[in-house]
Formats: structure tokens, sequence, C-alpha cells
């Protein structure tokens, strides 16, 4: 997976045992939950048979705008930010199956599946035309509807989300999507194991997931040595005995501040109130994952909005060398990223913020409401 998928996982899936970044983030040791929850209309919309999602409305009189959240997160990520986006368009959430209260079904994580959820929803309330905001993840699900629901949208908007699982450089290969197509060529492989034309599919495959693999390995080698030496800051108790005390040690890894209603979607309560376990089965992330695919970017109206260079998620490790060697190979690796897209899509829009987190509508809620909002002015 590419090395932000690693670092976005990491926030989700490991919360509980991060280490602290550089720098300290302003955070209230006040409960905001209240406030938070009182700031949208919370509704449940049935997008197949025994699959409900949970939809959020912030309200607003303009164009829809759809928040789409990234792995492990719901739609309650964006409570801070939605208050100011509902000055300028009418602003939902959308909860994706697998995690906070939505269903949790056994299957139906692959990106073509999570966009029809996402166009369930949008029919369902008769959202016309809307402008799609995803982030991380949530790339996959912009590019699926931009490629098969175009004339059902109004635009995309890329929130750190313009990766190899959403803007695919057959070029430079992805891991994991290019994981999925081999394995996808072997099976077929059953059906004619001497077939010359599937033999030659398959190495074809072979040597693409040799190259976005090296790729892969080479980020993971240069975050691991930029790591080194780094003393790990898990969660104390005091951390972990409430949620706004929780919700403060987590937002020290973002950058910004994350809702304390983001929080409590994410992991249970304790007897005493304090920070569980998280909600999210592991199943879930681990077939959103294995469900990437190869997509080109949309022939929509796009934005994209790419914190670079960025402020890396990763602890401070005791060679700066090596630190500053992994900050720039992945500032390469972005503006990689940054002319796939524009070459695949000239009319593209990007919007690059310097060090900026992965959680950028986090990190730099300010240039991110500015821009999404001149990006929507301009829309027919």
């Amino acid at each position: 997976m590419p090395t932000i998928s690693r670092a976005c996982a990491a926030v989700i899936l490991g919360m509980a045992f991060m280490h602290a970044a550089s720098g300290a983030t302003a955070c209230s040791a006040a409960s905001t939950f209240q406030a938070e929850s009182a700031g949208h209309h919370r509704q449940f919309v049935s997008v197949t048979d025994g699959v409900r999602l949970e939809v959020l409305d912030w309200g607003g009189t303009g164009r829809p705008l759809v928040l789409l959240p990234g792995l492990g997160n719901t739609a309650h990520v964006f409570d801070s930010i939605a208050p100011a986006l509902a000055r300028h368009f009418h602003v939902y959430g959308i909860t994706g199956r697998g995690f906070g209260a939505s269903s949790i079904p056994k299957s139906g994580y692959g990106a073509d599946r999570l966009a029809d959820d996402v166009m369930a929803v949008v029919k369902a309330l008769d959202i016309r035309r809307p402008i799609l905001a995803g982030h991380s993840i949530a790339g996959e699900e912009l590019s699926a509807i931009g490629t098969r629901y175009q004339s059902q949208i109004a635009g995309l908007i890329y929130l750190d989300a313009a990766h190899g699982y959403a803007i695919y450089d057959p070029d430079r290969g992805a891991y994991l999507p290019d994981l999925g197509h081999l394995a996808a060529q072997i099976s077929r492989m059953h059906d004619g194991p001497s077939d010359k034309s599937q033999m030659t599919a398959l190495l074809d495959e072979v040597s693409v997931l040799q190259r976005s693999l090296r790729a892969e390995l080479a980020g993971i080698a240069a975050d691991d040595a930029s790591t080194t030496g780094a003393a790990p800051s898990d969660p104390t108790p005091a951390d972990l005995a409430s949620f706004p005390a929780f919700r403060c040690f987590v937002s020290a890894q973002l950058g910004g501040v994350i809702p304390e209603d983001e929080i409590r979607q994410t992991f249970a309560a304790t007897a005493t109130g304090g920070v569980g376990e998280q909600k999210a089965p592991a199943f879930v992330y681990n077939a959103i994952l294995e469900g990437e695919e190869r997509f080109h970017a949309p022939d929509v109206p796009i934005l994209a909005i790419v914190p670079v260079p960025r402020a890396s998620d990763l602890p401070v490790g005791s060679d700066k060398a090596k630190r500053q060697a992994a900050e720039e190979l992945h500032t390469r690796m972005q503006e990689q990223e940054i002319a796939t897209l524009q070459r695949q899509q000239p009319s593209a829009t990007v919007v690059r913020i310097p060090y900026g987190h992965h959680f950028i509508f986090l990190s730099n809620p300010t240039e991110v409401v500015s821009a999404m909002i001149k990006f929507g002015a301009q829309l027919p």
C-alpha cells in the first residue's frame, strides 16, 4: 500500500499506540461532544438489503456537498469543518459500511461497491448533482463515482486522496491494486493454464507488481530508517481515562484537533467512561485495502488539495539525515502523483499546502475551506 495509506492505517488502527509527533496542537480538555453532535441532523439510509449507512446533514442552502471519510473514520470526523462549509454549501457526510453506526456486513468493501453505496444515498435523499469530497482512501470512491456516475455529479474534491488507489499511474504502479490484479489473473489461469495469451498477461502483471513492490519496500525502508531511535509515547492511563483527554492525545498526532464525536464513534467506552477498544473489526480494513482498483482520473471537474511537502505522521528518529531523506523521497512521490493527475486530467486544479498533515482539513482548515469554496463557485 502507498506510504500514506500506511500512515492513515496507523492513525486509525493504532491510535492508542501512536508515537507523539513533534510540536503540539492546542486542544482543550473540556468535552466538545454535545456541541458537535447537536450541529447536525442524523439519519440512516438503506443502500442495499440489510445495509444501512449513517448520514449526517449539517444544513446550508448552497450546492450540495457530500463529505466522505477515509479509512477507519466516520462522517463525524468532519464535525469541526462542516459548519464553515455550510455557509456556502448544503453539507452532508456519509459513514461508510463497516464503521461507526453504519451496518457491518461481511462483504461489499470493493471500491465500486462503496461508490454504489454513496450514490444510493444520493438518490435516496434526492441530492441533485452534488460535489463529492473524499479524504484519503475515499479517493477511490471518488474516482469510481466520477468514472461510472459522471452525469450525476458536479465535481470531485480529493483531500489528500489522489494517490495510487484513486489515480493509477501504469508506469509506476501501485502495490495493492497491482496485487489484486495479479491475483485475478492467476485465478483466470485456472481455466486455461496453457493459454499463451493468459500466460503473457500473467507475466505482464508480475512485472508490474515487481515494480510497485520495489517502490513500496523503498518507502517502508526509508520510514523505518527515519524513525530509528525514536522513543515511543503511548497514551497514559490519564489519556485513556476520558474521551476529551484521548481526543487531545490523538490530536497531537494529526496536526489539528479531531472532533470528540469522531473519537466516540471510533472507540467503545469502558464501564468507567474511558476509552476502550476500537469498534470496527479488522476484517473491514483488510477488505477495503484488498478491494483497491486501478482508476484513471475521471473526466469531471477535479480539485486536489495536497499537503506537499507533508508534515510526517511518524515519530522523529535520532538520525536527522535519514529523516530528511525519507521526507525528500515522499515529496518526490507526491509530486509524481500530482503529475499523473495533471497528465490524465489537465483541467484538474491542484492546491498545495506546504507542511500540512494527512488530515489536511484538520491541520489547515482555513486553507481547505477557502479552496473548496472557490472550486464550488467556479462550477456551472
